[in-house]
């Protein structure tokens, strides 16, 4: 029997800052570097009551081309909105396929602590990056993700040895985790949500492993219903509670006050573009009562918790998201009439992570030099993050060629098996 008071996730993807507004009736040209307008529009959804945007960041504008598209740094696009906003989570897409999987995790935490715990982070495959090389951003993302980890264990540890930062280099092959001397404040949120896109078959497996939310990309409900089903047996393969996952379909939206000229409005795009103007997505053309009665019946179903829609043109289309979707779906009880959460964790409804369980260590003063773990990068994905050794009395340390009696310098690291 369907659930008629289950509150749906709802979000939008402001990546392209308007692209598609060119062709548009109506709309003025944008720059795609505005910040100011950026600003704007997340405001509206903030204002809106959605749950988050997503910044997406693929190195190309679509696969298959080869130039670099034109739009805003995601990182630095939502630390810039982060203080302007009061409830709106703010997921930033960052590909550890061009990017240090460190300096990831230092962006994504910098935007947890400016937003008061609202940040996300989007993982996976950049656009214009074939099948074949899927596996390997997939790989990246899932260590850089046991690099975020790594914070709450040492957030733990700053707590009763005053020690919280964590220096990590990267050889190619192998992380080096080392403990230093300034104390670094845990996340407003504890971890900030890991949403990863599932288009096919081959990302199923690290999404349920590693996200969060999962981000459903299928041209109709019974194929992402199918990969719901799919990832969902993977989370139980692979020992996770599956109740700990939310998904959100991807959805193509032109929206116009009638029927008519929204399917004039997708006529013209795909005369322009193509056919495929959704990129493999869900393509909705309609009005906003349209749009409500897919979305309930999607959620009803169990197919998805909730959408992340995609407008057509940012001006044009977020206005009738926020104008006309939001109090149809609030007038069916299926929208909060206002924020109560404060972080982005809670908006999704997803629980607080636990602190991650760590093996025996020994008990030695906080004066005690530093050690260093490293963490071979082709670990398994449900690997619970990063082997972070405590600072070992020098007896417990590797044999090395210097007499026992001699003092190991500091820096050394002592390697350790990732678990």
């Amino acid at each position: 029997m369907p659930r008629t008071t289950r509150q749906v996730i709802l979000g939008v993807d402001l990546t392209t800052a308007g692209a598609r507004a060119l062709r548009t009736p109506g709309v003025p040209m944008a720059r795609p570097f505005d910040g100011e307008r950026f600003v704007r529009l997340v405001r509206i959804a903030d204002h809106g009551l959605l749950d988050l945007v997503v910044l997406d960041e693929p190195f190309l504008l679509h696969p298959g081309r080869s130039r670099v598209s034109g739009r805003l740094d995601s990182a630095v696009a939502a630390a810039r909105v982060a203080p302007l906003t009061e409830g709106i989570g703010l997921v930033a897409a960052l590909d550890t396929m061009h990017l240090d999987p460190s300096a990831v995790a230092a962006a994504i935490a910098s935007i947890d602590h400016a937003s008061g715990g609202r940040s996300g982070w989007q993982v996976g495959c950049p656009a214009g990056v074939g099948a074949a090389d899927e596996r390997w951003p997939v790989q990246s993302a899932a260590d850089a993700r046991r690099v975020v980890r790594s914070w709450d264990v040492d957030g733990v540890a700053a707590a009763h040895e005053g020690d919280g930062r964590v220096r990590v280099d990267h050889d190619g092959i192998r992380f080096a985790v080392r403990r230093g001397t300034a104390a670094r404040t845990p996340l407003p949120q504890g971890r900030p949500p890991v949403v990863m896109r599932v288009r096919g078959e081959r990302c199923v497996a690290a999404a349920a492993a590693a996200a969060d939310v999962v981000r459903i990309v299928a041209p109709d409900r019974d194929q992402a219903s199918a990969l719901r089903s799919a990832v969902h047996a993977a989370a139980v393969a692979a020992g996770r509670d599956p109740r700990e996952l939310k998904y959100v379909a991807e959805a193509f939206v032109v929206l116009a006050t009638d029927r008519e000229s929204a399917l004039t409005r997708r006529l013209m795009l795909e005369a322009l573009e193509g056919p495929d103007v959704g990129g493999g997505a869900l393509v909705v053309a309609g009005t906003p009562a349209e749009l409500t009665q897919t979305v309930t019946d999607w959620v009803d179903a169990d197919v998805v918790d909730g959408f992340l829609l995609r407008p057509a043109a940012l001006d044009a289309d977020l206005d009738a998201v926020v104008r006309g979707l939001v109090p149809a779906l609030q007038s069916r009880g299926r929208f909060r009439a206002a924020r109560t959460a404060g972080t982005l964790r809670e908006s999704l409804g997803l629980p607080r992570p636990a602190p991650i369980e760590e093996g025996p260590t020994a008990d030695v003063p906080t004066t005690a030099d530093p050690t260093t773990a490293d963490v071979p990068a082709t670990a398994g994905l449900t690997a619970p993050g990063p082997a972070v050794t405590r600072n070992r009395p020098k007896a417990q340390r590797r044999p090395t060629k210097q007499p026992s009696t001699a003092r190991r310098p500091a820096a050394e690291p002592v390697p350790v098996a990732a678990r």
